[in-house]
């Protein structure tokens, strides 16, 4: 059967509604989209991988308001490998060397600013 736009609703079947459904889907999200290992989503389970923390504490992080994760309308909770790695890393300690550096920028920049407010 050839569906157009003059095509009835109620002379369609299953079949041709799955296939018109397939096809406004591929619009949207192709079908063989696959996502790199790091843009992977999943549980807990991916959380305690990612950080080597225990559920407990994930539980306890989570509830805090301390650790990034991604609400499901149904009250559900999943965790992007991204959005962790990057929480992680953002908790990074510096070296003694980088604060020394650090800090003498900061000091360059403030002697910078003093001397052009005196000019």
């Amino acid at each position: 059967m050839a569906i157009d736009k003059d095509t009835r609703l109620i002379d369609l079947t299953v079949a041709d509604l799955i296939m018109i459904v397939k096809e406004c889907m591929t619009e949207f999200m192709p079908v063989n989209q696959t996502f790199s290992e790091e843009e992977e989503i999943g549980g807990y389970e991916i959380a305690e991988t990612i950080t080597g923390y225990s559920r407990q504490t994930l539980y306890q992080l989570k509830s805090a308001g301390e650790l990034p994760y991604i609400g499901l309308p149904g009250g559900g909770i999943r965790f992007s490998k991204r959005m962790l790695t990057n929480w992680l890393l953002s908790h990074q300690k510096l070296t003694n060397q980088e604060v020394q550096e650090k800090a003498e920028t900061i000091r360059l920049k403030r002697k910078l600013r003093r001397t052009n407010s005196l000019s």
